[in-house]
């Protein structure tokens, strides 16, 4: 099952990559985003790097106010959100005509949330971590971009899909459609540049373009700053 699994993340990969070489121009590097005596300390958030999938990690704490109600939101210190193709990103074992169908015709999506406790490298120690500052204002905007795309039920709560993937976890019915070049990292993307960071969905095809941007972005933190 998980050597299927790696085969169609493989191909998946490969399309991604090739959308991503007709997409990508030269990255303009991220500037005036933490002002050089910012009047509350920044909140923080996580970019976790699952192979081709890029989920964001938040305490939960700052952003349940914000989520339409549900008895099956994980608990735990942190939360971690992923949103992808209903079919595939919810499937343990997708097949080939799976992905082929999420990367090449319109889909229905899922929000898949993670809840753990340990520290987020703890949680994901084989995976690329990347922690954010954001700017003033940056969480509630994170928040109310998160719940926007949960979709709702007429009693305003959010509707349960299944168990998720790992750990304590769940998938919930998104609102947005999956399909090539609109993929789970350009939602991301989209996420922290509603959240204020100077993020350009349209280079975040793959991975690997998110992470870059992600860290021109971080290297321009006041933690960072020589």
């Amino acid at each position: 099952m998980c050597s299927r699994r790696f085969s169609t993340n493989r191909i998946l990969l490969c399309l991604l990559t090739a959308a991503h070489l007709l997409l990508t121009a030269c990255l303009v590097p991220a500037n005036d985003v933490y002002p050089a005596d910012p009047p509350h300390p920044p909140d923080s958030i996580y970019l976790t790097a699952h192979g081709w999938h890029v989920g964001i990690v938040v305490e939960a704490e700052r952003v349940r106010p914000f989520l339409p109600p549900s008895a099956h939101y994980p608990a735990g210190r942190w939360l971690e959100f992923g949103w992808g193709d209903a079919s595939y990103y919810s499937n343990p074992d997708p097949g080939v005509f799976t992905l082929l169908k999420a990367a090449f015709l319109p889909t229905p999506t899922v929000m898949h949330l993670v809840g753990f406790d340990q520290s987020v490298e703890q949680r994901f120690p084989h995976s690329h971590t990347l922690s954010l500052p954001l700017p003033e204002g940056g969480m509630m905007a994170l928040g109310k971009f998160l719940a926007d795309h949960l979709q709702t039920d007429e009693q305003g709560q959010a509707i349960y899909r299944q168990a998720g993937l790992y750990g304590h976890s769940a998938f919930f019915a998104a609102r947005g459609i999956y399909i090539l070049p609109h993929t789970s990292n350009m939602w991301t993307a989209r996420a922290l540049r509603a959240a204020g960071l100077p993020i350009k969905p349209m280079y975040t095809v793959t991975q690997s373009g998110l992470i870059r941007q992600a860290e021109s972005v971080r290297s321009q933190s006041p933690a960072d700053r020589p």
